[in-house]
């Protein structure tokens, strides 16, 4: 008796072109790898700047060459070609840096050692004329946004609804520690992070989800996503491979890169046509007067951002996390916008 096989009809999936910048650093690595493994991922453009550490943008490419997976690499042999290479993509996310700060301790050092390379970023986005969506990963979110945009503008390219500061580690880590507390799926639960990116910036309107939690583990799930983690001292008695210290702002390069991965994958979905793909973001809005940069929920479309959601009501702990927030803030886009101004 013989064998055959049904072969399905394979099905049309639209995909698009990333260029990566800071493929080679602690971020970039594994984010170049989960960005190749990624079906919606049909080319992959790896590109390194002066920052991003020893190993070439083409060692990258080359090792992610050996996966067995549809999507094409190719790299940017030196920043002479970023210009051309950016003309035709879809998402463009910009990870350089030696410094990831989710604490936002080192505001001031990240941003010294960031702006430079992300500033020939933006130089070769003005260039190419590129209408790709922009993704800020780099540290620190909150004052390079801002920073990319005053760049944008001077050059007369900036696109309000195409730049984003990416705060999705924030989300996915309240994601996370809200599905322990009820002990569900994190799929299955979905929490607005709302204010800026890391520390006291990062509001989790936990209350939003309806989801039934005491306000003393509200006020908890809040303190760890803000500080990621818990002191060692508060760990007593727990199992200390679990417990993660503040003493020494933990890693982060692992999770941010799946976040940043999470988030391209919805800015790829929402330019093939899908509907309704919601992402929180720091983007230019005027959701807090004093300002001009907030993290909200965001509708995405074809051409960014879509809609802005309003916070509505919130309770008195989130009025009063936004109330801390916002100053904080105010200081990291100024932050950003100055050193724009210094070349």
């Amino acid at each position: 008796m013989g064998f055959f096989f049904l072969r399905r009809a394979p099905v049309a999936m639209k995909s698009g072109k990333v260029v990566l910048f800071g493929c080679n650093n602690a971020v970039g690595q594994p984010l170049s790898l989960l960005l190749k493994m990624n079906p919606h991922v049909e080319e992959l453009v790896c590109c390194s700047t002066a920052v991003d550490g020893a190993v070439p943008a083409a060692g990258v490419a080359a090792d992610l060459s050996h996966m067995d997976t549809l999507s094409k690499v190719r790299y940017a042999r030196d920043e002479a070609e970023w210009p051309a290479l950016l003309r035709d993509a879809q998402v463009v996310l910009v990870c350089s840096g030696s410094s990831f700060d989710p604490l936002r301790e080192d505001r001031d050092i990240a941003l010294r050692g960031s702006a430079p390379a992300v500033r020939r970023v933006m130089r070769a986005v003005a260039t190419s004329d590129t209408k790709a969506q922009l993704a800020i990963v780099s540290s620190p979110v909150n004052a390079l946004t801002p920073f990319c945009a005053e760049l944008l503008k001077r050059s007369g390219t900036f696109d309000p609804r195409r730049l984003f500061g990416v705060t999705t580690l924030d989300v996915i880590r309240t994601r996370k520690l809200v599905a322990e507390a009820l002990h569900m799926n994190p799929y299955d639960v979905n929490v607005p992070v709302v204010g800026g990116r890391g520390g006291v910036t990062a509001c989790p309107l936990i209350a939003k989800t309806g989801l039934r939690l005491p306000p003393e583990e509200i006020i908890r799930i809040t303190s760890e996503v803000q500080s990621y983690g818990v002191p060692v001292e508060a760990a007593v008695g727990a199992d200390t491979h679990d417990a993660i210290s503040t003493e020494v702002a933990p890693p982060v390069a692992l999770g941010l890169a799946f976040a940043a991965c999470d988030f391209a994958v919805s800015l790829l979905k929402a330019l093939r046509g899908d509907v309704g793909i919601v992402e929180c973001a720091l983007v230019e809005s005027t959701m807090r007067t004093e300002v001009p940069f907030f993290s909200s929920r965001v509708e995405l479309g074809r051409d960014g951002v879509e809609r802005i959601f309003p916070m509505g009501p919130l309770t008195s702990f989130e009025n009063e996390l936004i109330e801390t927030a916002v100053p904080e803030l105010v200081k990291d886009v100024k932050a950003g916008t100055e050193a724009a101004s210094k070349e």
